[in-house]
């Protein structure tokens, strides 16, 4: 199964640049997008333009480039904020649209779907800079539900964490060691999520690689411009999948100021 996770800054510029193309022909199984940014008419209409579909398990007759895809949109109800959406050639068994117990929120921060004994979680952690309480709670309750799901399923949990883990993760860990991506706290609470067993994949193929999931815009352009870079998008798979990850990547694409992260775990 190819997994990608994508925190796209808005699916209104990203598909003007082109990414439902790119979606098409990289060909994954399943995407994970964080920061939809708009309601759930315009960002249907945007990934499927050809279709009129009724709801995520009705299938258009009409063609399009993602026609053989299923589509899980979670947009909340806060117009151009936050959002997420799956994207999946298979037919979820069951879908969750928040942590139950654990986590309720309007933002559509978390949206979980389940094939089989896997349960992927697509998540869009809050950023720290405004709302580190809201973070931290939240990552708080991530934890609690990831546990609880490894209870049924194995979990791979997706999504831009607004996290550098360690100082191998950004170019400047010092000057970043009293700012929310890089905060003490931050750290503790990714470590927490490690710890109910799961495992950072990209980590896992690569460990001593140095490479970001986040550049500002003008980096990608400038090069003379020393940008700080991030590695905050995470693909995080449950332990008894250890075996199972045979790759994972950083994609290094202009369609945001993040990078896709791409996995590859065997069925």
């Amino acid at each position: 199964m190819k997994i990608v996770t994508y925190n796209i800054n808005g699916i209104r510029a990203s598909a003007k640049l082109g990414l439902v193309d790119w979606i098409a022909d990289f060909d994954a199984d399943v995407y994970c997008i964080q920061e939809v940014r708009c309601d759930e008419g315009t960002a249907r209409g945007l990934i499927f333009p050809s279709a009129n579909q009724i709801s995520f398990f009705d299938a258009s007759e009409e063609k399009c480039a993602l026609s053989n895809y299923n589509a899980v949109f979670n947009c909340g109800s806060k117009a151009g904020y936050a959002g997420t959406l799956v994207l999946c050639k298979r037919k979820p068994d069951k879908v969750l649209f928040d942590m139950g117990e654990f986590w309720k929120d309007d933002e559509g921060r978390t949206t979980t779907v389940i094939f089989g004994d896997v349960a992927i979680i697509d998540a869009y952690i809050p950023n720290g800079n405004s709302r580190l309480d809201f973070k931290m709670q939240y990552l708080e309750a991530l934890t609690k539900f990831v546990a609880s799901l490894k209870e049924k399923y194995h979990v791979v949990c997706v999504g831009d964490y607004n996290i550098a883990h360690n100082e191998i993760d950004l170019t400047n860990p010092r000057e970043c060691k009293n700012k929310s991506v890089f905060l003490p706290i931050e750290r503790e609470a990714f470590d927490k999520i490690l710890n109910v067993g799961m495992i950072d994949c990209f980590r896992f193929c690569n460990p001593e690689k140095v490479e970001y999931s986040w550049r500002s815009y003008r980096s990608r352009y400038d090069t003379s411009y020393n940008s700080w870079k991030y590695r905050i998008d995470y693909i995080l798979a449950s332990d008894g999948l250890e075996s199972r990850i045979k790759g994972c990547d950083i994609l290094d694409l202009d369609y945001s100021d993040h990078l896709p992260v791409v996995a590859e775990i065997e069925e």
